[in-house]
């Protein structure tokens, strides 16, 4: 049964109108048919927009797809409102580009300017209603222009090199005095589960988050599993049929 794109909930600050949209290319490269993989017999399109329908903050949900079968898939769960253009499905479309043009869409079709946009890949099968709503909480409260999901890195970044017709160098070059993990500095890496955007921020970006002012929510490696390789969604089944307790 489909739901209305448009749903009623209670308004946050200012910013009345939050979009959530899904993104969904039919032509995945790591493996084929990806965003219809299945965890506990749900597709990733399906989890992803049940999450969607569950948030608290989102007021409407824009699935955005060039493929048919994608599209027939989340119309068993919401009113599908446009087939995105082929122009906006090429392997070096931007994110950000496919983004703008749902708000512009809606702007133009429904009269319904957005004030946060919020990105949901469907390849995080974890993501839960709870970070959607506690990154949007996040960007407002911290009066941030963008805000995202981060995680760590499998492996300290210093440690990384590359191949040079001098030999391999290592990327950061104090990687060479680095002899422990314990003593890398900290960082970050993006978990991929959830970006919030400020409209007007958006369309001033230049490349990608972080960028300007970005709050960052940590969310553990675990649950912040994308799928994007057959070892992904095979850690990701196995996680969800032992029904892991993510700290």
């Amino acid at each position: 049964m489909q739901v209305s794109n448009l749903i009623k909930k209670k308004k946050l600050s200012k910013y009345k109108n939050i979009l959530g949209v899904i993104l969904a290319r039919g032509d995945s490269k790591g493996i084929k048919d990806k965003n219809l993989l299945k965890i506990n017999n749900k597709t990733l399109i399906e989890i992803a927009i049940n999450n969607a329908i569950k948030s608290k903050r989102l007021n409407k949900i824009v699935f955005s797809s060039d493929s048919d079968k994608l599209i027939n898939e989340a119309k068993k769960k919401i009113k599908v409102l446009f087939k995105r253009p082929k122009i906006l499905a090429k392997d070096n479309t931007s994110t950000y580009d496919v983004i703008k043009h749902s708000i512009k869409w809606l702007k133009i079709n429904e009269n319904w300017e957005t004030d946060i946009v919020v990105i949901l890949p469907p390849t995080s099968p974890f993501r839960k209603a709870k970070h959607i709503d506690k990154v949007i909480d996040l960007l407002i409260k911290t009066n941030s222009q963008a805000a995202m999901t981060i995680t760590k890195p499998s492996y300290p970044p210093y440690w990384m090199f590359k191949k040079s017709k001098k030999g391999y160098q290592f990327i950061l070059p104090e990687g060479i005095n680095i002899q422990r993990r314990q003593d890398a500095p900290l960082v970050y890496q993006p978990s991929g589960m959830v970006y919030a955007i400020k409209s007007d921020f958006l369309f001033k970006m230049k490349g990608i988050l972080p960028q300007g002012k970005t709050a960052g929510l940590f969310i553990n490696r675990e649950q912040s599993i994308n799928i994007d390789q057959q070892l992904d969604y095979d850690l990701a089944k196995l996680l969800a049929k032992k029904n892991y307790k993510f700290k």
